[in-house]
């Protein structure tokens, strides 16, 4: 079936720029602080867990005898909050489900009035949070497995569940790719919108696979300022960047437009392949 990248990128430009494309990047500049300040919490947590388990401090104070003088305070900066782990987990998983609606909402503000199947927005809100948020929850908990086995001194384990956790997401990353713009734009019960999402990756998944990797590589430039933020902390001086808290923000900042971009490409590949499948009459 056919899925063409150029025009779903050309969609993808005009709607980011549109009114709604603001609009849309405004709201996830101010998710994505949320979420930073939920995983910078949780990190240091975790971080101050690991290092309850190895050897005595040295010159980074609790980052132990392995730390080159810093902690994980110096990577989260002024965004983590001091809370006990079980808060910090859930704060993390509240953000998670969150982040479904913004893009379900997100992608019902980005298609046509037209291309919405179902006007019960409210119950299709609940699917997103339901599905969309129960799978990221335990892709998150897959991601967590190869910490916590580390955190029982099992290694080998840890491995095993992070390699594991790798292939995890690639794998539902791709057959469920569409999964909120089903739950968006589709009408059907639980099962039936798993099954048409997973349809509709396998009408062209080839197109879609080279969209992605597209969007993977537009996806490294937010990445920039975080990159030189863990380099500003390991080698302090060594070069003239700004400070990490500045470095963390403009990450924040890139990040809002390229995702709100994605959506929007994304959202007018799957608006493609379900009319492509009903012109065909399946």
């Amino acid at each position: 079936m056919a899925l063409h990248t150029g025009d779903a990128l050309r969609r993808g430009i005009d709607d980011v720029t549109s009114e709604s494309g603001l609009l849309v990047m405004g709201v996830f500049l101010l998710y994505n602080l949320g979420n930073t300040v939920a995983s910078s919490s949780l990190m240091e947590v975790l971080f101050d867990e690991l290092m309850a388990q190895g050897a005595p401090s040295g010159a980074g104070g609790p980052a132990g005898a392995g730390s080159p003088g810093f902690s994980m305070a110096d990577f989260v900066g002024p965004f983590s909050l001091d809370l006990a782990a079980p808060v910090a987990v859930v704060l993390l998983l509240v953000f998670l489900v969150f982040g479904q609606l913004v893009k379900f909402w997100g992608i019902r503000l980005f298609a046509d009035q037209s291309e919405i199947r179902s006007d019960n927005a409210s119950e299709r809100a609940v699917m997103a949070a339901v599905l969309g948020g129960g799978i990221a929850i335990v892709m998150f908990a897959i991601s967590m497995s190869s910490t916590f086995f580390q955190l029982n001194g099992q290694a080998i384990l840890s491995l095993v569940a992070s390699l594991g956790s790798v292939l995890a997401s690639l794998v539902v990353g791709l057959a469920l790719v569409y999964l909120l713009q089903a739950i968006a734009l589709f009408d059907g019960g639980y099962v039936e919108t798993l099954k048409h999402s997973v349809a509709r990756f396998m009408d062209a998944p080839a197109q879609i696979i080279v969209l992605l990797f597209i969007l993977f590589l537009l996806g490294i430039i937010p990445g920039i300022p975080s990159t030189a933020s863990v380099i500003s902390v390991v080698l302090p001086g060594s070069f003239d960047l700004p400070s990490q808290s500045v470095l963390q923000v403009a990450s924040m900042v890139l990040n809002a437009p390229v995702q709100a971009f994605s959506l929007a490409v994304i959202t007018d590949a799957y608006v493609q392949v379900r009319a492509d499948q009903d012109d065909d009459g399946f």
